[in-house]
């Protein structure tokens, strides 16, 4: 691949993990007055508008899921990882919910070990290996009270792991814009039940902050899918380590919040092992 186009992919992971750290920013300052199944609800529902386009072109047969069970069980536990992080974003510096809620690639590979039975060769297990003790550097287990924004953050990185796996089982039979699709209606109508119960209507100064996490969750989505598709995933993921960076700066800049030393060397150890992970895959693809 020529490497004007891997520098173009470089540039669109920059902007995704930009645009990502944005929407953190937003759902923190969103929790301040709205319910968070409100905040999840108003963030699905301008998704779903934005696909809506491509689903009356695509028709009943590309929208249409050939594998209802797996795309139900993504869904739900989608749902439940984006309730429990955009909770705990609210609670925690943000340079904490972002460096453990980046652990899931490390709970799939578990995962995919158990129920596909892949075996990892000794360096991705090293990787591996890596990777929960950069979570236990975070964490400190024995040092310090695991509270319930911590344990949510951790839950939130399983759930997605677990839609990780839904995604790797669907691969044969689902194309990824239908599953798409499908992924953030269920994810509507699931935010939309919780929200009738406690709606709150928003007021005028959280208006803006709606608009701009519809438009930084769409952004993170597209510049996301731009960088894979434009240049090599083993060149381009380790610069998705910029989230942390992103969000450390914004919890200072915004909210004062100045990172302890265990949450950068933990932090930097996970996204350092899932990066590795990445760049090993590809490799061996190749």
């Amino acid at each position: 691949m020529p490497p004007q186009r891997n520098l173009v992919a470089i540039a669109w992971m920059i902007g995704a993990a930009a645009a990502f750290s944005l929407l953190v920013v937003c759902v923190r300052e969103l929790s301040a007055t709205l319910p968070t199944p409100e905040i999840l609800f108003f963030r699905c529902l301008f998704t779903t508008a934005l696909l809506v386009p491509w689903a009356f072109r695509a028709g009943w047969e590309g929208v249409r899921t050939r594998r209802p069970w797996p795309n139900l069980l993504r869904g739900v536990s989608t749902f439940a990882a984006m309730s429990m992080w955009f909770h705990a974003i609210g609670m925690v510096p943000l340079a904490d919910a972002v460096a453990i809620q980046s652990a899931y690639p490390l709970f799939t590979i578990l995962l995919a070990m158990l129920l596909f039975a892949e075996r990892p060769g000794i360096r991705r297990w090293l990787a591996t290996l890596a990777g929960f003790v950069g979570v236990l550097v975070i964490v400190r287990p024995g040092f310090q009270v695991i509270g319930l924004p911590t344990a949510m953050l951790l839950g939130a990185a399983v759930c997605y792991a677990i839609s990780n796996i839904c995604v790797k089982a669907m691969a044969d039979t689902e194309s990824p814009n239908s599953m798409v699709f499908t992924l953030n209606f269920l994810l509507l109508v699931f935010s939309a039940v919780p929200t009738a119960f406690v709606w709150t209507t928003p007021d005028l100064a959280a208006v803006p902050w709606i608009a701009l996490l519809a438009a930084s969750g769409f952004a993170a989505h597209m510049c996301l899918t731009r960088s894979l598709a434009a240049g090599e995933s083993g060149v381009v993921m380790p610069f998705d380590f910029l989230r942390l960076p992103f969000a450390a700066l914004n919890g200072l800049l915004l909210y004062g919040e100045v990172p302890d030393v265990w949450t950068i060397v933990g932090g930097t150890v996970v996204f350092g092992s899932a990066s590795y992970i990445a760049v090993r895959e590809a490799r061996v693809r190749r």
